[in-house]
């Protein structure tokens, strides 16, 4: 085993690598090391990121083009592993069958698997922090009873969980009723403004709030502004923890690793933009953490979670293109229903809500009151935005759930496109 040159074909400028070593790496790669195979895998994992490096392996020879591995940073996971750079077209070669590092070591992912029961999300606990120092340790090689991408369950990043906390805490994803004689006073900025307003609530580290280091424009990152606040903060930065900032941006598209900003503008990251649900089109607001994971590459923007919203004037957060349909009805009807006398405000659940029968999390929460008969309603409205089947018993058993909670009323794709969320309103409440 060798240490080579990136992006070489490894037959050159070749570093052995130390049997000790690299029999310490195969062990914690099959998940049987001890913890000094893993302090020595570790060392050599970072020597190879830090000097720009591939492993080359000797399984094939010493003469033939040797299979390759980059040392990678899952800082989601907060942990390294080694991803097999194997390719027929870059003629890159497969390692030996009988090797150890034939079945690639597959990285974590962010995939939803359904079942019959909705995940629980909480809110996330601790400092509002998404990059962590890099850590001392390597991912263990899976179980031939693990699937490849280790995906059980949902799981939620906690990139995810922060912008919905901080949307939460800016109170975006609730609607007041319309006041009585003037329109509704939401724009870009001034939803902007609420997260800002709400980033002086939390800390990035004791004593540090959000606030000082969160830029909801591009400009400051542009002009390297957002490392030199950084590297000026890393100085007196408690100990054990990373300086980061964040940038919450507008996006019109996502691609891959880049963001597409307004006017015509574009930031790249180091990994893939992650998002829930699916991409409906814009508008997107985007949280991305900046920080440094290898010091020769200096700070930079690492990962990016992106949130579709109803409007761009109106941040409430939306999974699909039909709950986006439903929250934009909405906001249209506060203004038809204010003329009958009816006043609407609704609110679009991030986090589970208590209730009589335990937490729930429904769609939409609806507060209706009607000042011409005294009537104050209060609803769930689940959104069911698909016919698959799996989908379909999981709302099932979600509705089961919300109508011993309460009321609750359902509005499917179709009638939602054919007659519109007002329709579903009236046919159910009688208003409208």
């Amino acid at each position: 085993m060798w240490l080579v040159p990136r992006h070489s074909r490894g037959l050159t400028l070749r570093t052995p690598v130390p049997d000790v070593v690299r029999d310490a790496l195969v062990r914690w790669y099959e998940g049987e090391g001890s913890e000094a195979d893993h302090r020595a895998s570790v060392t050599m994992v970072t020597k190879a990121r830090t000097h720009g490096q591939w492993i080359a392996c000797s399984c094939m020879g010493d003469t033939d083009p040797p299979p390759l591995m980059s040392a990678a940073y899952l800082s989601e996971a907060e942990t390294y592993y080694l991803r097999r750079l194997t390719s027929k077209r870059q003629r890159r070669p497969e390692h030996a069958s009988d090797c150890p590092f034939f079945r690639e070591q597959a990285p974590q992912r962010f995939r939803e698997k359904r079942s019959a029961e909705a995940p629980v999300i909480d809110v996330p606990e601790g400092l509002f922090i998404a990059h962590r120092l890099a850590p001392e340790k390597l991912a263990e090689a899976p179980s031939d009873s693990d699937p490849d991408d280790r995906s059980r369950g949902v799981t939620i990043p906690r990139l995810a969980r922060l912008l919905w906390q901080l949307m939460d805490m800016a109170h975006v994803n609730e609607v007041h009723p319309l006041p009585a004689r003037r329109g509704r006073n939401m724009t870009m900025a001034s939803e902007f403004a609420r997260l800002r307003n709400a980033a002086t609530r939390l800390e990035i580290a004791p004593g540090i709030p959000l606030s000082a280091h969160l830029y909801t424009h591009i400009d400051p990152y542009e002009r390297k502004a957002v490392f030199a606040r950084l590297r000026k903060a890393a100085r007196t930065w408690p100990e054990g923890l990373a300086p980061q900032a964040f940038l919450a941006l507008y996006a019109n598209d996502i691609s891959g690793t880049t963001l597409f900003l307004g006017q015509g503008k574009e930031l790249d990251l180091k990994t893939r933009v992650q998002y829930s649900g699916s991409l409906i089109g814009p508008p997107y607001l985007v949280l991305v953490v900046v920080g440094e994971h290898n010091p020769r590459d200096g700070y930079a923007a690492l990962r990016a979670f992106a949130q579709p919203l109803a409007r761009t004037s109106a941040f409430i957060p939306v999974h699909n293109y039909h709950e986006r349909k439903v929250a934009c009805d909405l906001l249209d009807l506060q203004y038809h229903l204010r003329r009958r006398g009816i006043a609407l405000g609704f609110k679009r659940p991030l986090f589970d809500l208590p209730s009589k029968i335990g937490t729930l999390r429904p769609d939409f929460v609806l507060d209706i009151h009607d000042s011409t008969t005294g009537e104050i309603i209060e609803t769930a409205l689940e959104v069911i935005a698909s016919e698959d089947p799996e989908y379909v018993a999981a709302k099932r058993h979600q509705l089961a759930l919300l109508g011993k909670a309460g009321r609750v009323i359902t509005a499917r794709a179709a009638t939602i496109d054919s007659h519109g969320t007002g329709a579903i309103l009236k046919a159910n409440l009688g208003i409208g």
